[in-house]
């Protein structure tokens, strides 16, 4: 080849590779948008965008491949509450492919006016630093679960006794990661961890590795009872601390109509309309279960 030729082709495959990368970038970083309520409030009408993460019983596909569950239930209460108490007629949209937290969380953070976070999504005083929750609108149980052959766990500090030459698998950016390094650093250094993109493919590692355990939610503990998978749940390691919320952006300014909305009559997790959305998605084994943390 010829220096121009050469040169042309570097060229040429230098905007390849440039667009390739945006376009791979773009699957994780998007830049999603909505109204503002200021918007909305002004013209009588607007849409925000809700960002999700896949996760049994919050946020999942129904047998029509329509999105269904607990934070899409309360979301649907959540606009028609705005739409009826200020006379507007707010909608919604769903944004992003539900694949992974850290790309949903990042999203949103960076996201402009109206776009909403759902799925298991723990409030933290370090997560409030750069984005803003709506008040709890559940209570996590967190389950320590290994595959049903490996020998139950007794006490927390036999860990690396008992769960010897298991991996461990963890979501990256959640606070099943953080609890994993939690109990890596206090009771088992040796420990192997591999992130995985969601909690939905941890579940699925679990599953299919016999060697290997994983925190995960109160959610997935019962999609695994249900489905017959061969999971042991450790008790002795349950965690109820962790509160759920919806996630906006630092500079969104829906965070007081949430406050509102669950404030409303009472307290809208006392309401009837509330348990019925648990117990239409978590069964009576998931009630039962939420009832040992009140």
């Amino acid at each position: 080849l010829t220096n121009i030729h050469k040169n042309y082709f570097m060229r040429k495959l230098s905007v390849s590779c440039f667009w390739l990368l945006v376009s791979c970038t773009g699957l994780y970083s998007q830049n999603y948008s909505g109204d503002s309520w200021a918007h909305v409030k002004a013209k009588g009408e607007g849409t925000i965008s809700l960002a999700y993460v896949d996760s049994p019983g919050m946020v999942y596909k129904d047998n029509g491949g329509n999105l269904t569950g607990i934070c899409v239930d309360i979301m649907s209460d959540f606009t028609k509450f705005v739409n009826k108490k200020k006379g507007v007629k707010l909608s919604t949209k769903f944004v992003g492919n539900g694949i992974s937290f850290k790309a949903m969380y990042d999203n949103v953070k960076t996201s402009k006016e109206g776009v909403i976070g759902l799925g298991s999504v723990t409030i933290t005083e370090e997560r409030k630093k750069e984005i803003k929750f709506s008040p709890p609108f559940f209570t996590n149980l967190t389950f320590l679960l290994t595959h049903k052959d490996v020998p139950t766990l007794t006490k927390i500090e036999d860990v690396k006794a008992v769960f010897a030459g298991l991996t461990s698998y963890a979501a990256k950016g959640t606070l099943s990661e953080k609890k994993t390094v939690e109990l890596k650093e206090k009771y088992f250094p040796e420990m192997k961890i591999t992130n995985t993109a969601s909690s939905q493919e941890t579940y699925e590692k679990v599953i299919a590795d016999p060697k290997s355990f994983a925190y995960l939610e109160l959610a997935y503990y019962l999609q695994s009872v249900q489905q017959r998978k061969p999971l042991k749940r450790h008790p002795i390691a349950d965690k109820a601390s962790d509160k759920f919320g919806f996630i906006m952006s630092s500079t969104s300014d829906w965070q007081p109509l949430f406050e509102e909305f669950f404030q409303a009559e009472g307290g809208y997790v006392n309401s009837v309309p509330y348990k019925t959305i648990l117990a239409k998605h978590l069964g009576e084994t998931g009630l039962k279960l939420l009832q040992t943390i009140k």
